[in-house]
């Protein structure tokens, strides 16, 4: 009997142990595509967890015209980012957030949040602003919600909060002059 009792004690500890282990991998990274985030920040944009993983090709040290960095949770696509570099100002954001492929949003609305031009759709956002790097004197990100509901605006305020810290943090990691 107490062989019994102590073999369930250690299956019980050993299952709990587990479960806190897969449970490590359902939080919000604390950093996404080299930028340092608040998790509460992502947390809405990812949810619902499952493991997290991260595919960038975002060098911050070599001159890009333009690379991808994708979250995924359980394999499938959570955020999408696309940074880029280029000279002088990009077209449009409001226009091609409508417009465009690459840059489309749901609902695309200009929101001023504190960069030279900012969009925010129902699942995503796209800011641009001045930095000048080796990759030109302009830099551009957009961010994809991809698990969004494109008809729906209840991801919005997240998605506005999410951009403005994101893209401020991203600019201090590029060093922009």
């Amino acid at each position: 009997m107490r062989r019994a009792l102590t073999a369930v004690t250690a299956g019980a500890a050993l299952l709990l142990s587990l479960v806190a282990c897969d449970a490590a991998d359902e939080a919000a990274p604390g950093t996404i595509c080299g930028t340092p985030v608040s998790p509460e920040l992502s947390d809405p944009l990812l949810k619902p967890y499952g493991k997290i993983t991260e595919a960038s090709k975002v060098d911050r040290n070599e001159p890009q015209v333009s690379a991808p960095c994708v979250l995924t949770v359980d394999g499938e696509r959570a955020l999408s980012f696309r940074f880029s570099w280029h000279k002088g100002a990009p077209e449009d954001l409001l226009a091609l957030s409508r417009e465009s492929r690459i840059y489309g949003l749901a609902e695309p609305l200009r929101v001023d949040l504190g960069f030279e031009d900012s969009v925010v759709g129902n699942d995503g956002a796209t800011a641009t602003t001045l930095c000048r790097t080796r990759g030109g004197d302009h830099f551009t990100l957009r961010v994809q919600v991809e698990r969004a509901d494109k008809a729906k605006r209840d991801l919005r305020p997240a998605v506005e909060a999410f951009m403005r810290t994101y893209m401020a943090e991203t600019l201090k990691t590029l060093n922009c002059s």
